[in-house]
């Protein structure tokens, strides 16, 4: 009765911060506060929020977060574990939250009406590099000169900005972040901004200019100024060396003061920090070496005050709901980038009948499905029901798009019905009657091929489709399989009927998974997302223009287009969406999940500790 109250909750507030949600599991990627839980003033985002009354006796403000042990804390080595340290001590010039990028250590966001950005059109001759419309970096190996945009960023930071040990932030760190992006060890989205960048260029000690390979156009181009390293304290050093040290100079609310390996990290205040000072006055980052199941004595004891994201998500479900059930924790979830979707195949290899050739047919199926029921049985796969590929939250969601796929059973049959498969001879089985490319009496079963993982969740969804007079004959697969490059595949060899799995929904790059010239073949060595085989005109101009602009409000609308027609055409049913979640003791207050932030306490600023009542 808790679970489906709060999932209810959850749908009413666009998932921000809620008390319970599901565990997750790890996919393959191609990749209000609780009402007794008030926040701080923010200043991090323009949500309404109120400033307590002080505590009649002043609490410790000291807090102990407990997380498996990062190997590194670095920008350019990106980990679960690792992000959530490096977001305590260190900020970055431009932070993402909800979907927008805000400004921190830089005089304000660049913009097309500041003239911070523009494009121009130069020439890319023979053997030079150029990025296609799907971000692709490739050379161009015709004798032709292309003429491509260039995208221009102009960054200025802020007056009088300094490192924790006091020496000023300047463009020459910015510069030394280039560089060190460009390191072997470099991974992440420095690693690939880096191989899009064509130069970086220091115009004055707070200026500095980017420029994008020739083609690269991105409406994130606010985040596109790479991370300050302390170039006074690591300019001779390489990524190597500037890893192993444990105590480095910080941007953010807080700074290292000790890093015991295999035991714990202490952090206080910054005194340089220039946004709001933190409320805590010390923070320790905890190791523990325990059975994940025990993980769960630690908030009861009081020996962590926060068990982090990485391992909680990776320990049984069940136990976190008792604890809140008894109010000894709170669960704070919020959407992560992963989306559970249901292929249909229109298009199959050496063009075999289907019965998904009809639009028809793949509706009745969608709406034989409860996503809605399935979000609150999944628990580890689940969080709430998909209405297309845009996650609840993100400022092009429209929640008029669940319309197209809501549960409706009735309808449902009543379409499969319309497309003349019927269930006549009373078996419980739907057969085709006059469908064209198939024998009347061809009874209307269909092959689910799924990783291994959701298994419980193809159980879910055949029991959907059976009741419905569709038969379902589940094929596990395993991933490395289901997802290889190769004719093999029945992902991209096309061979597939339904395909169950996990995706990385960032935007707007998710929506070239559905591409016409993405469609893998032959001819393209099975490469490409188009695993259904999808075509159409109108939605391939939607999806360029939204991976194309960089008028923020621009893409927003294409991408609420081409995701409007994702839905009319069905060639995919998005089911649901997987938390991302965490779990704090009842008295920590000021947290706010945002899935679209580098860090789960990206706003430890906020954060205090409140007196137990």
């Amino acid at each position: 009765m808790i679970r489906r109250v709060v999932m209810l909750s959850l749908a009413a507030v666009v998932l921000a911060a809620c008390s319970a949600a599901a565990t997750p599991t790890t996919l393959p990627a191609t990749t209000p506060a609780p009402p007794a839980t008030p926040t701080v003033a923010a200043t991090k985002t323009a949500v309404p929020t109120w400033t307590p009354t002080p505590e009649p006796t002043p609490y410790p403000q000291e807090l102990v977060l407990c997380a498996t042990e990062p190997a590194y804390a670095s920008p350019f080595i990106p980990s679960q574990a690792g992000d959530d340290l490096l977001a305590l001590f260190y900020e970055e010039p431009v932070e993402r939250v909800g979907y927008r990028w805000e400004a921190r250590l830089i005089e304000r966001v660049p913009s097309l009406e500041a003239g911070d950005v523009f494009t121009q059109a130069v020439p890319v001759p023979n053997g030079a590099l150029y990025v296609d419309e799907v971000g692709a970096v490739l050379t161009n190996a015709s004798e032709d000169v292309l003429l491509l945009p260039q995208l221009v960023v102009t960054f200025t930071l802020q007056k009088e900005l300094y490192w924790s040990d006091g020496e000023p932030l300047t463009a020459d760190d910015v510069i030394l972040g280039y560089y060190l992006a460009q390191a072997p060890e470099a991974q992440g989205r420095w690693r690939q901004l880096v191989e899009r960048t064509a130069r970086l260029v220091a115009v004055n000690p707070r200026t500095v200019r980017w420029e994008g390979i020739p083609g690269y156009l991105s409406a994130d181009y606010p985040g596109f100024l790479f991370p300050p390293q302390p170039a006074h304290r690591w300019k001779d050093k390489s990524l190597a060396q500037i890893l192993e040290d444990r105590t480095p100079p910080a941007t953010g609310p807080f700074r290292i003061v000790a890093w015991e390996a295999g035991r714990e990290v202490r952090l206080e205040p910054n005194p340089y920090y220039s946004g709001t000072p933190p409320t805590l006055k010390k923070i320790t980052f905890r190791f523990p070496k325990l059975n994940l199941n025990s993980w769960g004595q630690l908030l009861l004891s009081g020996q962590c005050d926060i068990l982090l994201p990485d391992p909680v998500m990776t320990t049984d479900w069940q136990s976190w709901l008792d604890m809140l059930g008894q109010g000894q924790a709170m669960i704070w979830a919020n959407v992560s980038p992963v989306v559970l979707r249901l292929d249909f195949n229109v298009q199959p290899i050496n063009n075999t009948p289907t019965p998904l050739t009809d639009a028809r047919v793949r509706h009745g199926l969608a709406q034989c499905i409860d996503r809605t029921a399935l979000s609150e049985a999944a628990a580890g796969q689940a969080f709430v029901p998909a209405s297309g590929f845009i996650p609840p939250g993100h400022p092009a969601y429209n929640p008029a798009a669940l319309l197209q796929t809501t549960y409706n059973p009735d309808m449902g049959r009543s379409l499969l019905d319309e497309a003349g498969w019927r269930d006549e001879d009373g078996d419980g089985l739907r057969e085709a009657h006059d469908v064209i490319g198939f024998k009347n009496g061809t009874p209307l079963s269909l092959t689910l091929h799924l990783a291994p993982q959701y298994f419980v969740t193809a159980a879910y969804v055949a029991a959907n489709l059976e009741a419905c007079g569709v038969g379902v004959l589940p094929q596990p697969t395993e991933p490395q399989l289901l997802y290889a490059n190769d004719a093999v595949s029945p992902l991209l060899g096309r061979t597939y009927q339904m395909a169950l799995f996990g995706w990385r929904a960032e935007l707007p790059e998710l929506c070239g998974g559905w591409l016409s010239d993405r469609i893998p073949t032959a001819e393209t060595r099975w490469t490409g997302e188009n695993f259904s085989g999808y075509v159409s005109e109108v939605y391939d101009a939607a999806c360029r223009h939204a991976l194309t602009t960089i008028d923020i409000a621009e893409q927003d609308a294409a991408l609420q287009k081409a995701d409007a027609l994702l839905s009319a055409d069905l060639p995919t049913v998005f089911l649901t969406w997987r938390p991302f979640w965490f779990v704090a003791r009842p008295y920590v207050r000021g947290l706010k999940p945002d899935d679209t932030a580098y860090g789960t306490l990206w706003n430890s600023e906020e954060i205090y500790i409140a007196a137990e009542e």
